[in-house]
């Protein structure tokens, strides 16, 4: 019973790496199985750094082997924002830009009515802590790219 969406395009010239790095997440969230369909004798390191991301690959292999789903389509803003609950408690969100030019995304968290409480953010691609679920999260993000967020509840 798992979502097998075909080959990972990652890597292949037809994408940006915006789009790569996009394509990957939306891998991950459905917790669809990961194999590579690039000539991994030829990648560039920034494509190697995508496909080996621990972080976000521990979303794809998270244990609860939950899918994620659309949770959020603002075709105004240009944004979908995406959620995956993870074991422990935890939740993934990606929030990607659908538009031709870069733009500033906000998630607004009391939106997300499945994720309940106060959680610790932190950005999965970007390696850093970036607040918590008690305010909108507003961030610059590029065409076709996404932002990933791992939710860890707050103490």
């Amino acid at each position: 019973h798992w979502n097998d969406p075909d080959m990972l395009e990652v890597g292949n010239e037809l994408l940006s790496l915006a789009e790569s790095r996009s394509h990957f997440s939306f891998w991950c969230m459905p917790a669809a199985p990961l194999m590579a369909g690039n000539d991994v004798r030829h990648m560039t390191p920034e494509i190697r750094d995508i496909l080996t991301n621990k972080d976000i690959i521990a979303i794809d292999q998270d244990p609860a082997g939950k899918q994620g789903y659309r949770a959020l389509s603002e075709p105004a803003t240009q944004t979908e924002i995406w959620v995956k609950e993870l074991s422990n408690k935890e939740w993934a969100v990606a929030m990607l830009n659908t538009g031709t030019t870069a733009a500033d995304l906000t998630v607004h968290w009391n939106r997300l009515w499945t994720i309940q409480g106060k959680f610790n953010v932190r950005d999965v691609w970007g390696k850093k802590a970036v607040g918590d679920t008690s305010s909108p999260y507003t961030t610059r993000v590029e065409s076709h790219d996404v932002v990933v967020f791992r939710l860890s509840p707050a103490e």
